[in-house]
């Protein structure tokens, strides 16, 4: 090997921490209070079920909003980057489909 062509190799391999470093972080796509909140919801729809306060009906209206909250959350990673901005319109569902929740649990309908 010539001269010139150690001298590119031992740059290169030199170089090799420093390029590692250059390369752009991963995105910010972790949601653990989004996930946390929505596994709550969901003990709360099979809740429910079990007690009777949830028609199959019910229930499944809510599954619907529970997969709705999912898809956006995943819409919202799909990029590599849950923004503030996607977040809080994941959470402001939630609000909403918690709101749904007890509404439909508290609405005296039996199965």
């Amino acid at each position: 090997m010539s001269k010139f062509k150690t001298s590119i190799a031992v740059l290169l391999v030199a170089s090799l921490p420093a390029l590692a470093l250059a390369q752009p972080a991963p995105g910010n796509t972790a949601t653990p209070n989004i996930d946390q909140r929505r596994a709550e919801q969901q003990r709360r729809i099979d809740q429910g079920v079990k007690s009777g306060e949830l028609t199959p009906r019910e229930a499944a209206s809510l599954q619907k909003g529970q997969a709705k909250v999912q898809r956006m959350e995943d819409k919202a990673k799909s990029d590599g980057v849950v923004t503030d901005k996607e977040r809080k319109k994941i959470e402001h569902e939630q609000d909403k489909q918690s709101k749904r929740i007890e509404h439909e649990k508290h609405d005296r309908q039996r199965r």
